[in-house]
Parts: C-alpha cells; structure tokens; sequence
C-alpha cells in the first residue's frame, strides 16, 4: 500500500508540530530553568513523529528513525524529574548527566543504522534487546514517576499561595506523564488479546497529544506557569478571601523581592539588569516587571536606583569618613553625573551638602 495519512494521523501530526513549536518558544526564552520541559515535549514530538511514520507507512521511506524512540523513552524520566528539581529549587550536581545514560546507550544502535544507511559501516546493528526491552523502558519511566512523585511530597502544598499553585501544576504534570505511562503499559498487555486493533495502538499517541496540547494551552494561557510564577486565576480560586487571587500574589512576590533586595543588596552591583534580577529570586523577567510595577508604581530602573540612594544615605549618615566623590560606584551607579541628578531629586541637595547638614545638626 501507498504511504498515505488520515484523520488521525493528521491529528497527530499536528501535535508534533505544536511541540516543535513550543520546544522553540521555550529554548529561545533563555529561561535555564525550563529547558527540561521544552525537552520533555521534544521527546514526546519525536516519539509521536516516528509513530506517525509507522502507521502512514511513510517509515519505508524515512527509516532513518525507526529505532530512535527507545532515545526520548529513556530520555522523559530524567528530564522531568530535573525540571522539578529546577521549580523547588533543589541543587544539581554536574553527574546528574549520568542518568540519561540509557538514553545515550541506545542512541548507538541508531547511529550505527545510519552508517550503514550511508556506507560507512556493514556493523551489525548492537544493543537490538535493549532497543525492543519495551518492560525495561517502562520500569525506567515508572522509577522517575515515583522520584517526582517523592520530590513533590516533600514540598508543603499550603504554605503559601504561590506553594497552593506550583503543587496544583506539579500534580497536573505529573499526572499526565503517569497517564502515559499507562497508555504505554497498557498497548503490551492488550496485544496480547484478540479483541486489540490499531485503536488502541493510538492510545499512547493520544495521551503524548493531549500532554502536548495541554502544555501549550497553559504557555499560551500562561506564559508564567513555566517560570515558577504560576499567576493569575490559574487552576483553583483562594476561598475566605477579600483580596482577588492575582492581587494576593502579587503582594507575595514583592515581600519577596524587597526582603531579598534588603538582604542579598544586588543593586549595589553595577551590572545590575532586569534579567538579572529575575533570575536571582525566580522570577521571569515580565513577572518581576509586573510585580515592581504594580506594587511600588514605578519601573525597574526607578526601583533599582531607589534602593542605591537609600544605601548613600545610610553611608553619609554612618560613616564620617566616606569619600563622597566615589559613593556613587560604590552604591551602584556606573555615572556620576546620573548619581547626582537622581540624589538632588530626592533630596534636593548635593551628596556633600547633604553631608554638612548632617554635621550641623
């Protein structure tokens, strides 16, 4: 028969290409944090592309994949799981690299098909009962479930309303790659039967879409959901309250920022930019915009420089001895020039008359 797609296939088709969309979207955001997820849903592209070349039997004409999804099995485990060690912010070691081993192990057989597609190699193909090891692949994606399952538990659900929303995302993503998992168990055990047809071969395709497409809903939706800000009436209202949900949050994340401001005092660093700042506390870079700009009703620039003047004031206050010529690099500001506008609008006067009034009094 001629290679040929139908309505299925054609639905198919289109979620690998909104993941190839999305893994784009994500990658290019510069976001470290979320490249796991923009992997993850790579890994689930390519698994359903291959499927979508078997059953058009366009996989006669492009094998060049047709060992390749053991690769993005072996893959999802250890990707989700670092994305969630990523969203509670837990340490990662560099040998962290050796849990996609497996993945990397049964890339060789893939490779060495392609050498043998271009005359390279007349190898045989290694590593073929790992490859068709469909029980091993399953136990491996079940072991990173109950990793993440684990990790998850361990983080109170109730402590904030920011903790409320990350655990509601949390067990929506875990969910749907648990749903997976059982779709994938599921087609070994029904083959088995005699009532199995090629509709509950499309079982597993079906779930990875319906991950795909609901990823996308909430990067669309919810551009922050992967950003850790999780904002906005997302997934659940806060009972008992007189303030809107948004507005709750956004209260949360400025006490959030202006401790850390007052702690970690990174406006003293003259290389300070939005971006920069984001990824200090955890924010993407249009939350923390939206969170200065809402609450303290000025920009990043304008909120940055206030707390550099607020620290020349507590140095010409505290010590005698400062070099008043210098005190703006030291709070911060790369210009003197901008030092000194920004300080005689606040307090209309010069640094050094600031400083003889304060040895007049």
């Amino acid at each position: 028969m001629e290679p040929s797609l139908d309505t299925w296939t054609s639905v198919f088709l289109l979620a690998v290409a909104m993941g190839i969309f999305l893994f784009i979207v994500l990658i290019t955001s510069r976001v470290k944090r979320n490249y796991p997820i923009a992997l993850l849903i790579l890994a689930f592209s390519c698994i359903l592309f291959q499927y979508v070349l078997f059953w058009t039997r366009y996989e006669n004409v492009f094998p060049y994949l047709v060992l390749s999804p053991p690769i993005f099995y072996f893959s999802t485990g250890p990707l989700l799981y670092l994305y969630f060690l990523n969203l509670y912010k837990r340490k990662i070691a560099f040998h962290y690299l050796l849990h996609f081993l497996p993945a990397l192990l049964v890339l060789v057989p893939t490779l060495v098909l392609w050498g043998r597609y271009l005359g390279i190699t007349s190898l045989e193909i290694p590593l073929m009962g790992v490859v068709n090891s469909y029980w091993l692949i399953a136990l491996h994606m079940s072991v990173y479930a109950v990793l993440t399952m684990v990790l998850i538990s361990q983080h109170n659900a109730n402590s904030s309303e920011y903790t409320k929303v990350r655990h509601k995302w949390s067990k929506i993503l875990l969910s749907l790659y648990i749903t997976f998992i059982l779709a994938y168990v599921s087609y070994y055990v029904l083959v088995n039967f005699d009532f199995f047809n090629e509709q509950w071969d499309y079982m597993i395709s079906i779930t990875m879409s319906v991950a795909i497409y609901t990823i996308g809903y909430f990067s669309i939706k919810q551009p922050k959901v992967f950003d850790g800000a999780l904002f906005a009436n997302l997934f659940l209202p806060i009972p008992d309250k007189d303030e809107p949900f948004e507005i709750s949050l956004l209260n949360e994340f400025y006490e959030n920022l202006t401790h850390y401001m007052e702690q970690k005092k990174p406006y003293i660093d003259n290389e300070l930019r939005l971006v920069n700042l984001a990824d200090q506390v955890g924010y993407s870079t249009h939350l923390l915009s939206k969170v200065i700009n809402k609450k303290y009703g000025k920009n990043f620039n304008n909120f940055v420089n206030d707390y550099r003047l607020k620290e020349a004031e507590n140095l010409l206050t505290s010590n005698d001895d400062q070099y008043i010529k210098n005190i703006y690099f030291d709070v911060g500001f790369n210009n003197k020039a901008t030092f000194y506008k920004a300080f005689k609008s606040k307090y209309q006067c010069t640094p050094l008359e600031f400083k003889q009034k304060l040895a007049d009094e």
